[in-house]
Order: C-alpha cells, then sequence, then structure tokens
C-alpha cells in the first residue's frame, strides 16, 4: 500500500508569531547560548523547557593522563600475553601491574575530569 501524503493536524501548525526586542548584551548572550540553531527555535525551546544538553569540553591534561595510563597498562597486558602460561609472575612484573592499577584508580578518583568549579563550599569556616 502506498503511503498517503498528510497534512498536519491544524492544532500543530505553528501559525503565531511573537517578537522580542532585546539589547546588545542580550543579544551576544543568545548567541552564545543557541550556538547552530536559530533565535526563534531556540527561545522556543527554552520556552517548552526542551533545551539540548551542553556537553563541557574535554579536559585536555586529564585525556593526556589517561591516555598515557593507558598506554603502559596495554603494554604490560602484551607482556604478559606473549608470556608462557606456565611461567609465574616475577615480582617486578606484580609490582608494574600494581602500580599502573593505582595511578589509574588515584586519576580517575582525584582528577577533575570536566573541569567544573565546585560549588560545595568549605565544611569548615575557612576565615579562621
Amino acid at each position: 500500500m502506498r503511503d498517503i501524503y498528510r497534512p498536519p493536524l491544524a492544532e500543530n501548525l505553528r501559525i503565531h508569531c511573537v517578537s522580542v526586542r532585546l539589547n546588545n548584551s542580550e543579544l551576544n548572550i543568545l548567541d552564545q547560548e543557541r550556538k547552530q540553531h536559530a533565535k526563534g527555535e531556540w527561545l522556543r525551546m527554552c520556552f517548552m523547557k526542551n533545551q539540548p544538553i551542553v556537553v563541557p569540553e574535554i579536559n585536555r591534561s586529564a585525556w593526556k593522563t589517561f591516555a598515557d595510563i593507558n598506554h603502559r597498562l596495554n603494554e604490560i597486558v602484551n607482556h604478559l600475553n606473549v608470556k608462557q602460561s606456565c611461567s609465574p609472575l616475577t615480582k617486578t612484573e606484580i609490582f608494574a601491574v600494581k602500580r599502573q592499577i593505582g595511578d589509574l584508580r588515584s586519576q580517575l578518583l582525584t582528577a577533575d575530569l570536566w573541569s567544573i568549579p565546585s560549588n560545595e563550599g568549605h565544611a569548615e569556616d575557612q576565615t579562621r
């Protein structure tokens, strides 16, 4: 059966136009926030609480740190894969694996991945 074109329902057509006047600073903010969206489309999305998700900029130093740790872990895994299955791990190999896993764990727990300032404040009075 062929698809038949059906026009949109009348209640779904956008027939109303609303204009708004902005000063220069308001227009600059709108232009920064809307990214690739048209101004009217962005304002409608804001009004309907349907804004696109803002993805934070990548933290390049954290990315480089994780890439370096990943590279070293891959080298260790390759070494262990080449090693004969019947020979036990040496103390040096065990130490290297533990160290790299510890580095990775430390970076994952302490790295500020998205460089977002914290709003949590301090538990103690810092004026003392």
